[in-house]
């Protein structure tokens, strides 16, 4: 009889560790349940910000004014400046860090920027509010004249992208 005793309490005693076991295998599964669902989250705003940067890039560069009259969107400090709340979502900022032409002597000012400078670079941020995450996107320009211009003297030329650079 105090041998069945021993036996219940040795059982007992396993049952509780089982138990005490389980618990720590079940708060374990939770927290990569929600450390899953937080990365993959993070991954869909990290595309939701590279897609609305990909949209402003589009918008600067494929506005032929931006480049014939790059004189003209330059605010008091020197800085470039277009309308782009159009693809601004609810709580994203959208900023143009940086927008020149590159083919000028170090010493001149990009203020000088007109058609006749072929290589241009756009760098520009697209920032969460809520969250503070932010991406940084480098597009570089080439401008290519075209032969024939119209008759009212416009110059006709075409923008195609070369390199692209995510910080």
């Amino acid at each position: 009889m105090a041998r069945d005793k021993q036996q219940l309490g040795s059982v007992l005693i396993l049952t509780l560790l089982m138990l005490l076991f389980l618990q720590y295998v079940a708060i374990a599964v939770v927290n990569s349940t929600n450390i899953s669902s937080q990365i993959v989250a993070n991954f869909q705003r990290g595309q939701q910000l590279k897609k609305t940067a990909i949209k402003a890039i589009d918008i600067v560069i494929n506005n032929q004014d931006h480049f014939a009259s790059y004189s003209k969107y330059l605010n008091s400090q020197g800085e470039f400046s277009a309308n782009l709340t159009t693809i601004t979502a609810t709580g994203l900022k959208v900023r143009i860090i940086d927008f020149k032409c590159l083919d000028l002597a170090p010493a001149e000012s990009h203020l000088d920027c007109d058609l006749t400078n072929e290589y241009w670079q756009l760098n520009l941020q697209v920032e969460d509010l809520a969250s503070k995450a932010k991406i940084d996107l480098v597009q570089g320009v080439r401008l290519k004249q075209l032969l024939n211009s119209d008759s009212n003297g416009s110059q006709p030329f075409t923008v195609s992208t070369l390199w692209w650079d995510q910080k």
